[in-house]
């Protein structure tokens, strides 16, 4: 590969490490969705199978709902069976920003050594905004 042919490429890459950060951030907040989804699902599917009175009686105090039952089974029941898709679906999302993170890092990784060991390639600076 020529150099001009590399330099143009390093010239029309994207950033990488703005999208770290970002990433980053979906990263932990993925986490956090995550663990509270899943002791929500728990916390309801318990409910409605040993009839505990966990969440559902707190909130509907909160609201004066009165509730029987059967109509404290169902809505356990569903709301845990949805808190826990939920909480699959943030999981999948932590799997996918530890990809993109760790491709992040090579690309960063790949681009220092270039520079490292092409004297002759510059790294066109970014102008920011003051």
């Amino acid at each position: 590969m020529k150099i001009k042919e590399l330099q143009n490429i390093l010239n029309t890459q994207p950033s990488v490490s703005g999208n770290t950060f970002f990433i980053f951030l979906i990263w932990g907040l993925s986490w956090l969705f995550a663990i509270t989804f899943l002791v929500l699902g728990i916390g309801l599917l318990l409910e409605s199978a040993l009839h505990y009175k966990i969440f559902l009686d707190f909130v509907s105090r909160q609201i004066n709902l009165v509730l029987d039952q059967e109509q404290r089974w169902k809505i356990s029941t569903s709301f845990g069976i949805i808190s826990l898709v939920l909480a699959f679906i943030f999981v999948g999302m932590i799997f996918i920003s530890k990809m993109v993170l760790v491709r992040n890092h090579f690309i960063i990784q790949i681009e220092d050594w270039l520079l490292s060991e092409f004297k002759d390639v510059k790294v066109k600076t970014r102008k920011t905004r003051k």
